[in-house]
């Protein structure tokens, strides 16, 4: 296929309830789902407008003697990255492994993991690795146990969250923080899970005073038999108020044989190559927002021809996918918070932004979708 199309759904509002019987990642009907592209072993070469996979940057990863292809991750997302999103991603191709939106213990272990949104693997989405919370109180050999059944290709820890709430529950950055019980927590993960282990995190609290305790912890992933370590360079007090710090990544590489993936404000192929002294270490990158915005992204960065987008097609295959997955009360929220990033596409998407925050239901946010993106909108940056 040259370019997306999805058929054109009528005008009628999804049964959410109904939705069940569409296929997995295949054709809803009358719906051709474009070609997942096929990666070749990439060649030496410089970074150039083919991508990074083609060009040989970035072609793979080994973690723990599995092989990703290309070294291209999703970053795991609050509120973004559940089945149906990973679904819709899965349509397009480009990526290495995606990421579940980070799990809490307690949560997880109560799920059914072959109906859960969140838990859920569909074969097309190809390598998953899953994101945990943990503060240390949680059953960790329960968890890790159920887990494995789900075969991922990796576990992640989540040390880096700077949400008070996640804080306040002594996870995320406020685990990386506590040495100790970090420490504990990891001698209480290997001790019941042998597979593959890695971690996410951010440079920690103090601007001025950040690196020793980061080659301290630096220390403890290489002694506890962590794969590789995906940095968010940016504080803990940050969130994502100021850019992160990608001047940090080629330190940081020199301090560990642990193989570093980047992440954080990388919104384009140009990013990465208009800086290869800062990416140039790096063993993987990892996007983040960039895909809720724009889910075909990592094709650009993979090397794959590019596709004509058709914005409400994409739009409506999420939805679907969405309503397949969750009640209509929760699809609604979780369209809402797509089509927030999704309106960065166009000049005028706070148009779109506001026409679904006065939506009432989830078939009213479709309505409120529809009647913007079949305007033929303006694009950002267009002229």
């Amino acid at each position: 296929m040259n370019h997306v199309v999805f058929a054109e759904p009528d005008n009628r509002r999804f049964n959410c309830a109904s939705l069940h019987q569409l296929p997995y990642c295949g054709n809803i009907t009358g719906v051709p789902v474009p070609d997942k592209p096929k990666l070749s072993p990439p060649d030496a070469g410089h970074w150039d407008s083919a991508g990074l996979y083609g060009s040989g940057k970035f072609g793979s990863l080994s973690l723990n003697g599995r092989i990703i292809a290309p070294a291209i991750f999703l970053a795991p997302m609050a509120g973004i990255t559940n089945s149906a999103f990973r679904r819709l991603l899965a349509d397009f191709g480009g990526y290495g492994a995606l990421t579940t939106e980070m799990l809490s213990v307690s949560a997880f272990l109560h799920e059914d993991t072959a109906k859960s949104a969140f838990s859920k693997r569909r074969d097309c989405e190809g390598l998953v690795i899953y994101q945990l919370r943990i503060s240390g109180k949680e059953n960790l050999e329960a968890a890790f146990a159920k887990l494995e059944a789900q075969e991922p290709v990796a576990i992640d820890l989540n040390l880096g969250c700077p949400a008070p709430e996640i804080q306040h529950q002594a996870s995320g950055a406020a685990l990386f923080r506590d040495f100790e019980r970090l420490k504990q927590v990891l001698k209480r993960i290997r001790a019941c899970y042998k597979g593959t282990l890695t971690v996410k995190c951010r440079l920690g609290d103090a601007p001025e005073r950040w690196r020793k305790s980061f080659v301290d912890r630096l220390r403890l992933f290489e002694d506890s038999d962590i794969h590789s370590i995906t940095v968010h360079p940016r504080f803990s007090t940050e969130k994502l108020k100021r850019r992160a710090r990608w001047q940090e990544f080629p330190w940081i590489a020199s301090q560990t044989r642990l193989p570093i993936v980047g992440n954080g404000d990388i919104r384009s192929l140009r990013d990465v190559q208009d800086n290869p002294a800062y990416f140039g270490p790096l063993a993987g990158l990892m996007l983040g927002r960039i895909v809720a915005q724009k889910p075909w992204i990592f094709r650009e960065f993979a090397g794959h021809s590019p596709r004509k987008i058709q914005y409400w097609e994409v739009w409506d295959r999420l939805y679907q996918y969405t309503c397949e997955d969750f009640p209509p009360d929760r699809a609604f929220g979780r369209m809402k918070e797509f089509t927030a990033y999704f309106s960065l596409n166009f000049f005028f998407g706070h148009e779109l932004h506001k026409g679904i925050q006065k939506a009432r239901d989830v078939f009213e946010v479709r309505e409120a979708a529809m009647r913007f993106l079949k305007s033929n909108p303006q694009l950002a940056g267009a002229s």
